[in-house]
């Protein structure tokens, strides 16, 4: 890239009065317009032509191609040139004094352009070739200055609309006879100076003006030096203007006259014969067939034409022919080996549209470009019965007709089939559609966008194998497409199923919607999308690495999303690195993957409403024990019926409290009853230790108290009354006292601990 770059440090410039150059007086009082189509001179100081209204320093875009110090310090760069060569870089300069504008040819690092041949192209004549005003070696560099033409190549001229018309046809035979006299006086010089240009197209010729016609040739770059009668050299540069005799390397002179014979019938029909067809094609069109001609509508041009197409080079007109053609001269025999019988590789054309037909690959390119009739002629049988009566081509009528009872063989794959069969090596084309890689991708961007017919383009594409058909008829670029699709495709459905293996084996809740074909049919799976709706996706996938990132993002944000459901989503993989099989068929189950969500949220919802009804439920479990302990004890005597309804009470109470603890549960709310559940626990605890002992004095006491025991008490106790009163007097009051406080002593010891445990329990109790 630094090649041809000045690394020179820019010296600052001397104010020393002896080495300043003088400036003339006349060029401080005058600016000259550096436009070449004005070129006026301007008052001093001026910033605009006062006659153009342009600028008058034009200040020239950046380039990294520097003029060499032979031309530096005179000229200065304008404008690179767009046309851009495989030898040289090609500028636009201008004097620093003004003038008009010149090109710069400057050859790469290492090209040394042969001086034997630019010692010829000089002896040429100027009105037949860009004029060279310079050239010559500098910095390493060689270089050339010549003359530039405003009016562009041939090839801007032949590209005009209006010579690209349906109703125009080309240009008018005038402007043809006109070019091709220009250019046979070019190349009968060149030739006449022992030089062959090896290279003559449409962009190799300029136009010095239009009217008159005045074309010039450049670019010898290959030129040849006939020292002899041919020459042993490369292949030709540009093989649609080559002659059959260059692809063995052998040439002379003919071969610049066929280019022109290939220059003079394109510019007569409006198109080259060579347009959308491949290498492939053009090399085999080349050595095995004729050039056709008949798309020429002026006959005198097609003699021309014929003439200079000849194939064999001892055969095909030169400049004494040409001359002679130009001079209308009657006694010129018809081309030999030309004419149009011989041309045609079908006796008779075949016409689609305003399209004659006279060769299969011509066939082939049209019926390609054409794709909707050639799917009616195909319909109706007008191929077939062209082929059969008319050509009796016994091999396209029997591949037709095998096509035509092929099972499931669409009409359109019917017509592909012959296209291919016609034009082996056409660019694959599809329903009249290139399926180039940028034009599949252009249908993948309008299916993303909701285009219905983009979608079933794509999907014929891979339904019919339309690009494995053009795989193995050799095209590289059409196997590396199937292989990446393909592949994806296959890889789609194992990955689906995995995934949806395991959404089915998490996915626990159930769905709310009735299933109808698990009702009706039994069936309990997830419908597998349809890969017809997926090739917009698999293909964008496969070929925007952009695209996919953003979709790994999404796809990522979304699973985020969901996660917070259904945690176990993480084992899906994560999308920032999953393969793109897998990223699509995770994203395909999305939707599934959002229902299983929602299912969960109403599960989990509804799981934490019965969870907030079992907390309700216990709080008021707890409070009605609470409220019936309460109760019992405020009106009760504690009896043992009394005492039995406590008990199981409390262990109603312990089995909540055992239920909370068991739970396991963190929420709030659960929290907050637990605290308060097990606050009382020790409480009830006491309380239950109360009773206990409360029940089991009274369980003594029962035994003391019975009836058999109160009736031998009420017998002995009247036993020792009616003794003691036998004794009389104080002594027997003493014993009667006596007898008493035993008696008090022993219902004391009895009932006084049943009276304190009861108080107890009625004390405990109200701090429940």
């Amino acid at each position: 890239m630094l090649a041809g770059i000045d690394l020179r440090i820019e010296q600052p410039a001397s104010t020393s009065p002896v080495t300043a150059a003088p400036v003339s007086a006349e060029a401080d009082a005058a600016v000259i317009c550096p436009h070449a189509d004005c070129a006026q001179s301007n008052p001093a100081g001026s910033s605009h032509c006062l006659y153009c209204d342009r600028p008058l320093q034009s200040k020239a875009p950046a380039s990294l191609i520097n003029l060499p110090s032979a031309l530096s310090h005179r000229y200065h760069i304008t404008a690179p040139m767009p046309a851009k060569g495989a030898e040289a870089e090609l500028l636009l300069v201008q004097a620093n004094h003004g003038g008009p504008q010149l090109v710069a040819k400057i050859y790469r690092h290492g090209i040394l352009p042969k001086t034997a041949v630019q010692d010829r192209i000089a002896l040429v004549g100027k009105e037949h070739r860009v004029d060279i005003l310079e050239w010559g070696v500098s910095d390493g560099y060689a270089y050339e200055l010549m003359e530039y033409c405003s009016g562009g190549s041939l090839r801007s001229l032949l590209d005009q609309p209006v010579y690209q018309t349906d109703n125009q046809q080309g240009m008018p035979a005038e402007l043809v006879r006109a070019l091709s006299a220009e250019l046979s006086l070019a190349l009968a010089d060149t030739h006449a100076h022992g030089l062959v240009h090896r290279d003559l197209k449409p962009e190799n010729i300029l136009i010095r003006s239009m009217t008159p016609l005045d074309l010039v040739l450049t670019d010898f770059g290959i030129a040849s030096i006939l020292d002899v009668t041919q020459r042993y050299t490369g292949v030709a540069h540009t093989l649609p203007y080559a002659a059959p005799e260059s692809l063995s390397g052998v040439i002379d002179a003919k071969a610049d006259y066929w280019a022109l014979g290939m220059i003079v019938l394109e510019a007569a029909t409006g198109a080259h014969p060579f347009k959308n067809l491949s290498d492939a094609v053009i090399l085999h069109t080349l050595t095995t067939r004729n050039i056709v001609t008949s798309g020429i509508r002026d006959a005198a041009i097609s003699k021309l034409a014929r003439g200079l197409l000849i194939r064999d080079p001892a055969q095909r007109w030169g400049a004494t022919e040409v001359q002679r053609w130009l001079a209308n001269d009657p006694t010129l025999a018809e081309p030999l080996h030309s004419l149009p019988e011989a041309d045609q590789a079908y006796s008779q054309p075949y016409h689609l549209g305003e399209q004659r037909c006279y060769q299969p690959e011509q066939l082939g390119v049209a019926l390609a470009n054409q794709w909707e009739l050639g799917i009616t002629d195909v319909l109706n049988g007008q191929l077939l019965a062209w082929f059969r009566d008319v050509q009796k081509d016994q091999n396209v009528v029997r591949l037709l007709l095998d096509q035509r009872s092929a099972p499931g063989n669409s009409v359109d794959l019917q017509l592909l089939t012959l296209i291919l069969h016609l034009a082996p090596g056409i660019p694959p084309v599809w329903q009249g559609q290139s399926i180039a890689l940028t034009a599949i991708l252009k249908h993948v961007s309008e299916a993303m966008k909701g285009d219905d017919k983009s979608t079933q383009w794509l999907n014929q594409l891979y339904q019919y194998k339309v690009l494995e058909i053009y795989a193995r008829a050799g095209n590289q670029n059409a196997a590396e497409i199937v292989q990446r699709w393909n592949k994806t495709c296959d890889r789609f459905v194992p990955a689906w199923e995995e995934k949806n293996a395991l959404l089915a084996s998490k996915s626990t809740a159930p769905d709310a919607a009735v299933n109808i074909d698990q009702l009706m049919y039994g069936n309990t799976r997830l419908n597998r999308p349809y890969l017809s709706a997926l090739h917009a996706r698999i293909l964008a996938f496969c070929y925007d690495s952009r695209w996919a990132q953003r979709k790994r993002q999404s796809v990522q944000t979304e699973l985020t999303r969901l996660a917070v459901q259904c945690p176990w989503l993480t084992e899906l993989g994560d999308p920032a690195t999953m393969p793109h099989v897998e990223l699509l068929a995770t994203e395909c189950l999305l939707p599934e993957i959002q229902k299983i969500a929602d299912r969960q949220t109403k599960q989990d919802m509804h799981t934490r409403a019965q969870l907030d009804d079992d907390v309700q439920s216990l709080k008021k479990n707890i409070s009605s024990i609470t409220a019936q302990i309460h109760g019992l004890l405020r009106g009760s005597a504690l009896n043992a019926a009394d005492c039995e309804i406590l008990l199981g009470l409390c262990t109603d109470y312990f089995s909540d409290i055992a239920a909370i603890r068991a739970s396991g549960r963190s929420d709030p709310a659960w929290i907050e009853l637990r605290k308060s559940a097990l606050r009382q626990e020790r409480k009830i605890h006491n309380l239950i230790q109360k009773i206990n002992q409360l029940t089991e004095h009274q369980a003594v006491n029962s035994g003391w108290f019975n009836q058999n025991a109160m009736g031998y008490a009420i017998f002995l106790t009247v036993l020792l009354l009616t003794s003691l009163s036998e004794f009389g007097g104080s002594q027997g009051t003493k014993w009667m006292v006596l007898l008493l406080m035993v008696v008090g002593l022993f219902f004391t010891w009895r009932f006084l601990p049943v009276l304190r445990r009861k108080r107890e329990i009625r004390d405990l109790a109200r701090t429940l």
